[in-house]
């Protein structure tokens, strides 16, 4: 069995810079099921999907390289992005945009604030923010964001009575979440 010791973003960097040429296959592999899943879920299969995660990871290496890439959001956030302007571009190059709905109506925008957050928080503010909000809404928004389930997933194994109450409880659960991070960045910083 193939093991993989998955590195922080910021080692993957750093080996990036020191033209350690194994972290390309490392990062294809972490990041492979996040952009086969965009990519097949609009329109493109999985030779589409590897061939944009491979143009992804190149562009990645060379912004570090040439010195234009700042690590100010987590790593997948920036592959995945990258990705999937790629595969629009190429959807265009292919005249399909007629056929394939290429837009991202399956976030809605009070998602697309939560990632900003997140992806601009420091993972130990994050981790402490989870850990202060209640338990089932800690579960909830690991399951969804990090975990990548969907809600009719989290429905079942969180045993809701249906979608529609998990769609609320994740909207309640993320402004709890919201609203102790807001109080995390208003505390002034602590000095040693």
């Amino acid at each position: 069995m193939l093991k993989l010791n998955y590195f922080s973003d910021r080692q993957f960097i750093l080996r990036i810079k020191e033209n350690d040429r194994s972290v390309l296959g490392e990062i294809y592999v972490k990041y492979e099921k996040q952009v086969i899943n965009y990519i097949k879920s609009h329109g493109g299969d999985n030779f589409d999907a590897e061939d944009m995660l491979q143009e992804a990871i190149i562009v990645l290496w060379q912004n570090v390289n040439n010195g234009k890439f700042d690590l100010s959001s987590k790593l997948n956030t920036y592959i995945v992005a990258v990705a999937k302007n790629k595969w629009r571009a190429e959807l265009r190059k292919r005249n399909k945009t007629s056929n394939v709905d290429i837009s991202d109506n399956t976030i809605d925008p009070d998602d697309n604030q939560l990632e900003i957050l997140l992806s601009e928080e420091k993972e130990n503010n994050v981790r402490d923010a989870l850990n202060m909000i209640k338990p089932i809404c800690k579960q909830l928004l690991m399951m969804f964001y990090f975990e990548e389930k969907n809600i009719e997933e989290i429905t079942k194994i969180l045993e809701f009575s249906n979608t529609n109450v998990t769609k609320s409880k994740k909207y309640q659960c993320k402004k709890s979440l919201e609203s102790v991070m807001q109080k995390q960045q208003s505390q002034p910083e602590r000095r040693i």
